[in-house]
């Protein structure tokens, strides 16, 4: 099996897709799929299908395609969703509630353990079981619940200084939303999750459907 640094980004996400595809297909009761209904669910050639299952050193059979139950194993490997990842939310203003009460992290192999604030207003509320802690509170609670990642909701002007801390704190992957590009070190992954930029691609797009 390749390794996850070999993989470009395009093919991660179209894999992503791929794996709700053959989740679908295993509620159903299905026990094989081809190339070709996994391209058609999500708008893609068979061929990049097979291209991208073959990277992970799979290949169907002719005529019957891929085991739906042995590819999901596979791609959920290479996710690494099986593995349980310790995160924690720096920031609980409106798209950090959303977050904390969303039931994303289950599905992509994580834990929501800790939730930071440093609004007094803010600290001591929560989430079920889960109260919001101050942002002092960070390098102890990393350290004491084994927390490897962090998400940043916050305003942009005060990203940077967060995601210091997180990265000072142990923190080694962080999945940011606020619009601004973070520096850290070598070691500490980023992934940006900027809902105005979406919104800006969103927008651009829509030009060559509403043409003035």
């Amino acid at each position: 099996m390749v390794e996850n640094k070999q993989l470009s980004r395009a093919s991660v996400l179209r894999m992503e897709l791929y794996l709700d595809v053959l989740q679908q297909c295993r509620a159903e009761g299905r026990h094989n799929i081809t190339s070709a209904d996994i391209g058609e669910a999500v708008g893609v050639s068979p061929e990049s299908v097979r291209q991208d299952l073959f990277k992970l050193g799979t290949t169907g059979k002719p005529m019957v395609g891929y085991e739906v139950d042995k590819l999901i194993s596979l791609l959920r490997s290479v996710f690494g969703l099986d593995t349980l990842k310790k995160i924690c939310l720096v920031g609980y203003g409106n798209l950090g509630r959303a977050l904390a009460n969303s039931n994303i992290w289950d599905k992509a192999g994580f834990e929501l353990a800790a939730i930071f604030d440093k609004d007094p207003n803010v600290v001591g509320t929560g989430v079920g079981p889960l109260k919001v802690r101050n942002l002092a509170e960070v390098f102890g609670v990393v350290k004491s619940e084994g927390i490897v990642a962090g998400v940043i909701a916050t305003p942009a002007s005060v990203a940077q200084e967060i995601a210091n801390i997180l990265v000072n704190a142990g923190i080694k992957a962080i999945w940011n939303f606020a619009p601004v590009k973070l520096h850290v070190p070598e070691g500490v992954v980023v992934e940006n999750q900027s809902l105005a930029w979406g919104l800006i691609t969103l927008s651009q797009a829509m030009k060559s459907v509403f043409k003035e």
